[in-house]
């Protein structure tokens, strides 16, 4: 049987982040922050390493010619940029014990 999944927000990593003496909005601030320069950099094309973590970086995804599930009928599917992340050796360490 699978564990229940559980969510992480960004209160959530603020709250622990205020575990340290900061006050939890001075957290959010920090955490908003952090998420906001991940999102800038990734739309300006760049790579970004967080050593040990991982890295995230976008691909441009080529056009392509698909199908319709439901009917079957070729569908064309635009270029489009996506997210990859790729995990770090201490995160894959980590996750596996």
């Amino acid at each position: 049987m699978r564990k229940k999944e559980q969510t992480v927000t960004k209160a959530d990593l603020a709250k622990r982040l205020s575990e340290l003496g900061l006050s939890r909005r001075y957290c959010r601030r920090i955490v908003d922050y952090f998420f906001s320069e991940i999102s800038d950099a990734l739309r300006k094309g760049e790579i970004i390493h967080l050593v040990g973590f991982g890295s995230f970086r976008y691909k441009v995804r080529k056009p392509r010619r698909g199908r319709n599930p439901k009917t079957g009928a070729a569908v064309e599917v635009p270029q489009k940029r996506v997210i990859q992340f790729r995990p770090g050796s201490w995160l894959k360490k980590k996750i596996r014990k």
